[in-house]
């Protein structure tokens, strides 16, 4: 009975250990892509803007979002304007995002063409 119930603890403990989830970005003609999690940082959220405004018009604003001292992301709170002045908000804290992405999806010719939130 001690050793299942010592099994159980374990097993317990590691499903509530964060998951590794590196921050994806994808700026192509057709596909604008951001996810992120709590390994995201200031830095990469920051050249990831300054290029799809550039490339593609999309004004990406996270200047209201929470970062550790290591620039890491702790709270998310994200807009997005699409070319077409259309667009969305989101927001996550970092027990949300220790477990799953949030950011959004454009695709010109998609369906959906625009997506925010989970991911």
């Amino acid at each position: 009975m001690y050793k299942i119930a010592s099994l159980l603890i374990i097993i317990t403990l590691f499903s509530c250990q964060p998951k590794v989830l590196p921050t994806i970005m994808v700026s192509e003609k057709k596909l604008t892509l951001l996810k992120l999690s709590h390994q995201s940082t200031k830095t990469e959220m920051s050249e990831f803007s300054k290029a799809i405004a550039m490339d593609q018009g999309i004004i990406m604003d996270f200047s209201t979002s929470e970062f550790f001292e290591d620039g890491k992301l702790r709270k998310l709170k994200l807009t997005v304007i699409l070319p077409d002045n259309t667009g969305g908000k989101t927001s996550a804290d970092l027990t949300t995002l220790q477990f799953k992405y949030y950011g959004f999806q454009y695709q010109k010719n998609g369906n959906p063409i625009f997506k925010i939130g989970l991911m």
